[in-house]
């Protein structure tokens, strides 16, 4: 089954050495050869788009507009307002039609048997996901994909509030991507109704952030940066914790900072009502 060829490939410089490493977009070229037999087996479409390789079971059409209308949007947004440092590796993405494929395969191919029902993103630079489920999943796991290599050292909190902030989004204009309420919001409303939501400096600091209160700590992390990005925030507060990581590895200092508060408890309360106000859908 042929590639289709959505990005040229750029040539390397003539005054590279032998043993220069080459361009992300040959390093693509070579990983969708590496894969090409497993996609063929399986009558998967693929295209490489570097630093990119998308494959699929959906067909060249499929394949192409999830490429076209959603990763690329979304990567180039995303650079734009937040990562700066390009990926350091080809990305492979895995996309599956059927929850029965998409276990099959990442068992098979990944020995991946546990996996999560809508998707998931790899160490080793592979994300498998499961379409069946849309692609709000698919960019909550391109975040992860691309700060990689612009944060390495992003603390879960802040890795998984910025996926989650993504998986359901809006694209506006060339170059914008902003959050929107989801599925997550009833549950942390009544969470905080409850009075079963835990402080949030005491998620921030939490080392166990998948531990037992994983599903709040999603929420909770999602919904303080969805405030951030309507207070015109979170890109200031995303670059200036970037920048001061290694004195402040939570990203709580900088946060009340950014907020212009000297203790999270009183912003704590702010943001609770604020929570209480909105709506979904």
């Amino acid at each position: 089954m042929r590639c289709i060829a959505l990005c040229a490939v750029l040539a390397v410089s003539a005054a590279a050495g032998p043993a220069s490493r080459p361009a992300m977009p040959d390093r693509c070229e070579r990983l969708a050869e590496a894969w090409r037999g497993r996609f063929e087996k399986e009558k998967l479409a693929w295209a490489v788009s570097p630093p990119f390789v998308v494959a699929g079971d959906g067909g060249h059409a499929r394949v192409k507009g999830v490429l076209e209308r959603t990763i690329l949007p979304a990567r180039r947004a995303l650079s734009a307002k937040f990562f700066k440092t390009p990926p350091e590796e080809p990305i492979l993405i895995l996309l599956f039609e059927g929850e029965g494929t998409y276990r099959r395969l990442a068992r098979d191919w990944l020995g991946d048997r546990d996996v999560p029902h809508y998707g998931y993103f790899r160490r080793d630079n592979v994300m498998v996901m499961n379409l069946a489920t849309g692609t709000g999943t698919l960019v909550h796991e391109l975040v992860h994909a691309l700060i990689r290599s612009d944060f390495p050292v992003v603390p879960s909190w802040f890795n998984e509030g910025m996926g989650s902030l993504f998986e359901q989004c809006r694209f506006g204009g060339e170059n914008d991507i902003r959050g929107l309420t989801n599925w997550r919001l009833p549950a942390l409303q009544n969470a905080i109704r409850e009075g079963k939501l835990r402080p949030l400096e005491e998620m921030i600091e939490d080392p166990a952030f998948y531990g037992p209160n994983q599903g709040l700590n999603y929420a909770q992390a999602r919904y303080v940066l969805l405030y951030l990005q309507e207070k015109g925030l979170l890109e200031g507060y995303y670059k200036a914790f970037r920048g001061s990581v290694e004195d402040d590895p939570t990203g709580l200092i900088t946060l009340k900072k950014v907020l212009n508060v000297r203790k999270l408890n009183d912003f704590d309360a702010e943001w609770r009502q604020w929570v209480l106000s909105l709506h979904f859908p």
